[in-house]
């Protein structure tokens, strides 16, 4: 059974305020930001040969995703990644 909270009487109330704001503790993290996915370099796109990075998928496969004609393309082939490799301006950590 659930316990009913007292009500405090007004001589009570006066006598013995209760804090206005409960006290909280002071905990701080240092926070460590980090990107989703692994920018490992930059080229055109195949298809609107527009500029995009090229990013590491969490198996570290290469793939573009174009924001200006919405291609999303995966290298998963030895030959694409070659052809990527040698088109790709690597960037620097």
């Amino acid at each position: 059974m659930k316990k009913k909270k007292q009500k405090r009487s007004w001589l009570g109330h006066f006598l013995d305020p209760e804090p206005e704001h409960p006290l909280i503790e002071d905990k701080t993290e240092t926070v460590t930001l980090q990107p989703a996915l692994r920018q490992i370099g930059i080229t055109d796109c195949p298809i609107c040969k527009h500029e995009v990075a090229v990013f590491l998928t969490k198996t570290h496969r290469p793939f573009v995703n174009c924001g200006f004609c919405l291609a999303r393309i995966f290298y998963n082939g030895r030959e694409s990644m070659r052809r990527l490799k040698r088109n790709m301006t690597e960037v620097a950590e």
